[in-house]
């Protein structure tokens, strides 16, 4: 089921309306694009492990992924800009609050606003879902993913101390040991 991203959502929040067009400059090449380009389709249960090179870049540990696929996601959606995949989400909307369980956008794609435009239509499905609350993790040591959320309005809910003690050896980033899980909430 592709749905164009703007069709199905058409209150987009902060001032996105029918003029919307992204620029996007990278290091080799500038883009514009607009809201019929970008499209969010939920991809077959059958077919969710074709999302796993995009998801590895938020889950590296290819076991815990598979896992997480299996176990606490619901629903996997692909982003493609112009047909190409460009980001992925898998979500548990059957709980309440709902959970973002992973979420990558592909590297040379990000940077361009486009883990926003995720973020926002993902705020509009669970209202479409009529679900209060969506809820999402991330590494103590994430600190870039740390300021994307706070910047799209989710607000930290609490800590989940040890989370990654799954890990075999101590894993670093940004010069901190991943240890804990930052849970942030946005109230729908």
């Amino acid at each position: 089921m592709h749905d164009r991203f703007r069709h199905r959502h058409p209150r987009l929040p902060r001032g996105t309306g029918s003029a919307l067009s992204a620029c996007v400059t990278g290091t080799a090449r500038s883009t514009t694009w607009t809201d019929d380009d970008i499209r969010v389709a939920e991809v077959p249960r059958n077919e969710v492990d074709s999302l796993i090179p995009i998801l590895a870049l938020a889950e590296p540990s290819e076991r815990a992924l598979r896992w997480s696929l299996r176990n606490l996601s619901d629903t996997a959606y692909r982003m493609q800009v112009r047909g190409e995949a460009v980001g992925a989400v898998s979500v548990r909307w059957d709980d309440e609050p709902a959970e973002i369980v992973e979420l990558a956008i592909v590297e040379a794609w990000q940077g361009r606003g486009l883990g926003r435009r995720f973020i926002d239509w993902l705020v509009v499905e669970a209202k479409r879902r009529k679900r209060r609350a969506l809820v999402v993790g991330t590494r103590n040591a994430s600190i870039g993913n740390i300021a994307f959320y706070q910047r799209c309005g989710f607000r930290m809910d609490r800590v989940r101390r040890d989370y990654f003690t799954y890990y075999p050896t101590p894993v670093y980033e940004n010069g901190i040991e991943v240890l804990d899980l930052l849970m942030f909430r946005y109230e729908l």
